[in-house]
């Protein structure tokens, strides 16, 4: 995987949460405390987990990727939630501190990074976007719509039929390498345990 996509898709996943926060601002007195609090925690928890997704990845490193993902994901939660309700604020805090833990460990984990920066992408990215219908539905901006085809359904099966790509077309390199190593120090204590026995 070339840096530049990581790069790039850092950049995007910054620039739609920052878009979000701001369609939600702009909103803020036609949204309920609920609706807030879904907001705020869908933005929280998606930035960080992605976020901290590619922190893990690059730095390798779960400590600081923990932090600076967790972080992120309070302040994007926190100031997504806080024109509407302190309630809502705090949703997002909470679920960007979840989200950064995992995204990081995610990160740093991963064998195959190719795959799941791809995958991350695609959820982001449909979540972000069925959030977006969502805002626009509760301040009447497009009229709700109850029909199995409506757009969020259309974006849900799309992305599923995106991701289930990925994955077939990886498939051949999602096996764990061999690693003669790990395998020789696991072999070596259960001979130490045997002798202790």
């Amino acid at each position: 995987m070339k840096m530049w996509f990581l790069y790039t898709s850092m950049v995007v996943v910054i620039a739609l949460t920052l878009y979000c926060m701001r369609l939600t601002y702009r909103n803020r007195e036609k949204l309920t405390c609920m609706v807030g609090m879904m907001i705020a925690m869908t933005v929280g928890m998606m930035a960080s987990i992605t976020i901290g997704t590619f922190l893990g990845i690059l730095q390798h490193d779960l400590v600081s990727s923990t932090i600076v993902s967790v972080l992120l994901g309070m302040l994007a939660g926190y100031w997504t939630g806080k024109p509407i309700s302190l309630m809502a604020s705090m949703d997002g805090m909470l679920a960007g501190i979840m989200g950064g833990m995992m995204g990081a460990m995610l990160g740093v984990m991963v064998l195959k990074t190719n795959t799941i920066i791809m995958f991350v992408d695609v959820i982001f990215l449909f979540i972000m976007i069925v959030l977006i219908q969502m805002v626009n539905e509760e301040v009447g901006i497009k009229k709700r719509s109850g029909k199995i085809g409506n757009g969020s359904f259309v974006i849900i099966v799309m992305g599923i039929g995106i991701v289930g790509a990925i994955l077939y077309l990886e498939k051949d390199g999602l096996d764990v390498p061999h690693d003669s190593n790990l395998h020789g120090h696991m072999h070596s204590t259960s001979i130490v345990g045997e002798d202790q026995r």
